[in-house]
């Protein structure tokens, strides 16, 4: 996503960069919870054989106890002793599929070798992974407190090895699910990857390599990391992907990330790419270059999927959603980032002080164009005014130059997203904006980022009225087509230029369907996309208040002269969390003024 939003023009493509049925594996408590009722129960036969075997010895030392008596109580003594083996047989059963990792007395000191001996004994269980078949036996990885500095990979290729469904889970030093996610932490200063014998190493090369993330499980399914805190890695934490190259037969589907911490990270923080369907749950990140939470390239039924032509079918005809809810994501580029990302839900969740809070988006470095088919809702999206284009940011951007700032949702050139129900409020740039990537200006080839069929319904804009988005509620570049807006309370609106009705760029819903060969990726008339009068020389930067002036700004950091700034912005808490706003350095009047000035 990121080459292309650093040059000029192309600059545009920095514009960015249930009822939903998962078939959900199994709790990763669920094993932990079962091997504690064995073991009760193995605690409980040992009293019982203690008792029982007590009293036998009693009753054959008793001189007058009868022959009846001693026979009684010797086959009660015997049937405690059988229950107490057969206890003990199936805590022994139980535990067989646990591998327990800690730094001292533990048979695993690194998660990746408890991993290795997990894929080992999931093979020998049920056999080579297949993505049709669910494992019927899976393997718990119980990493206890302490600090693992390592990179861990987990690839479904792997000789010898069946990785699908295996849990990984963070846990007390009694090995039960530990909810403080911050008591087993993964280290990414000076953290090494195994990669000796993986898919594609080869005798010679080297046998461990810097830790680009925390933990990535590549070609597997129905993975689950839990209760886990992972920072500063060179490229991101907990990835979950499989090739998009059809020769590869890879596939990635309904992985579960809960209870997570990520932070301090050069790209993503949690990561799904071509994986079919999964679960993002109570986990939190900020300080990453480019997203807290990214999905990408949401694989479709066909590899030659489009959504051209005159009778477009879905992406994939039976949708495998993936759910994001009660999610934090704070002080990144981006919230959330979604290139070419399909059905997906993203609820209950939690957007702010990032330079812009929720960014599906399409682009050419990812297959399945475009981004859409994206449900949000019951979000709280406010605050997102973090520049980190400017001085004193705490994380270093490696988005490109001219990716908009101080805006809630953004969607660029996307198919079908709904906005409802949504708490948008304090983004002091637009609350919500929505535009296309058009071809003629060499941002998408093809045109397939079009702002096509979105939805902005019942959103509470504004805080009513506490504390507003900067300059408008919401903001469309009047590109594209079958987008409306209904409901939103106290909703102001980009009027552009005038020479188009307000209502006419923003309709109320609903509004038929339209698809991508009836709609144009640009519109010039309205004066949102780019302001005419400066196509030449072109200098489009001179109108901020185009999409295209924003992204052809420079510095970059200049944006937020355009911003209607506040600050401080007033308190905000939500179930029994205040939250604080942050920002980098302001650029200052003086830089607006010269900006202003410039001849």
């Amino acid at each position: 996503m990121k080459q292309r939003l650093a040059a000029a023009l192309v600059m545009i493509a920095a514009l960015l960069v249930a009822a939903l049925g998962l078939a959900a594996p199994a709790s990763a408590d669920d094993a932990t919870t079962s091997a504690t009722s064995a073991e009760k129960k193995a605690n409980k036969a040992k009293k019982q054989k203690n008792k029982k075997c007590n009293k036998y010895k009693k009753v054959k030392k008793n001189k007058g106890a009868s022959k009846k008596q001693k026979n009684k109580a010797k086959k009660s003594c015997n049937k405690a002793k059988k229950n107490l083996k057969k206890a003990n047989k199936k805590v022994k059963k139980q535990n067989a599929q646990y591998f327990d990792v800690c730094k001292h007395g533990c048979k695993y000191n690194t998660i990746q070798k408890g991993v290795n001996a997990a894929g080992e004994w999931q093979k020998k269980k049920n056999g080579k992974a297949n993505p049709d078949k669910v494992n019927k036996t899976v393997a718990t990885v119980r990493v206890q407190p302490g600090t693992y500095t390592e990179g861990v990979l987990i690839h479904g290729s792997q000789k010898g090895m069946n990785f699908n469904g295996l849990k990984i889970i963070g846990v007390k030093n009694n090995l039960k699910p530990n909810p403080n996610a911050r008591k087993v932490i993964l280290q990414g200063k000076n953290a090494k990857t195994v990669v000796k014998g993986t898919p594609g190493w080869v005798q010679g090369d080297p046998t461990k390599i810097a830790a680009n993330n925390a933990i990535e499980a590549r070609n597997v399914d129905d993975i689950v990391f839990k209760n886990m805190w992972a920072k500063n890695y060179l490229n991101n934490t907990f990835f979950v992907w499989a090739s998009n190259l059809e020769a590869d037969n890879e596939h990635c589907a309904d992985f579960v990330m809960d209870n997570l911490v990520s932070s301090d990270t050069k790209s993503y923080g949690l990561f799904s790419r071509n994986c079919y369907g999964g679960k993002f749950l109570n986990s939190e990140g900020w300080n990453h270059g480019d997203s807290a939470l990214y999905i990408g390239e949401t694989p479709c039924d066909e590899f030659d999927w489009t959504n051209k032509g005159p009778n477009p079918g879905p992406c994939q005809a039976d949708p495998n959603w993936t759910i994001v809810k009660n999610m934090t994501s704070h002080q990144n580029s981006l919230g959330y980032s979604g290139t070419n990302s399909k059905y997906v839900k993203i609820m209950d969740s939690n957007w702010y002080n990032n330079g812009a809070g929720i960014v599906p988006n399409t682009l050419d470095s990812e297959k399945f164009e475009p981004s859409g088919q994206l449900i949000l809702e019951n979000n709280n999206i406010f605050w997102n005014n973090y520049n980190y284009y400017s001085d004193g940011s705490t994380f270093t951007t490696v988005i490109g130059n001219g990716n908009p700032t101080g805006i809630g949702i953004m969607l660029y050139g996307t198919d079908g997203v709904v906005a409802k129900n949504n708490n948008i409020f304090g983004n002091e740039q637009w609350g919500a904006a929505t535009f296309s990537g058009p071809e003629l200006f060499e941002v998408n080839e093809g045109d397939d980022a079009k702002n096509m069929n979105n939805q902005f319904i019942d959103n509470n804009m504004g805080r009513n009225g506490v504390d507003p988005n900067g300059n408008y509620d919401f903001f469309s570049d009047a590109s594209g087509g079958g987008n409306c807006w209904s409901g939103n309370n106290s909703s102001t609106f980009a009027p552009g230029n005038g020479s188009v009705p307000v209502s006419t760029i923003y309709p109320a819903c609903p509004q038929p369907t339209v698809i991508n060969d009836d709609v144009s990726a640009v519109d010039f008339g309205a004066g949102l996309q780019i302001n005419t009068a400066y196509l030449s020389p072109l200098e489009p930067w001179r109108d901020l208040t185009t999409i295209f002036g924003l992204a052809e700004v420079r510095p970059s950091s200049l944006q937020e002269c355009s911003w209607n700034i506040t600050s401080p912005h007033p308190s905000f808490s939500d179930n029994g969390v205040t939250y604080k706003e942050e920002r980098a350095l302001p650029v200052g009047d003086q830089a607006c003024q010269e900006l202003e000035d410039r001849p």
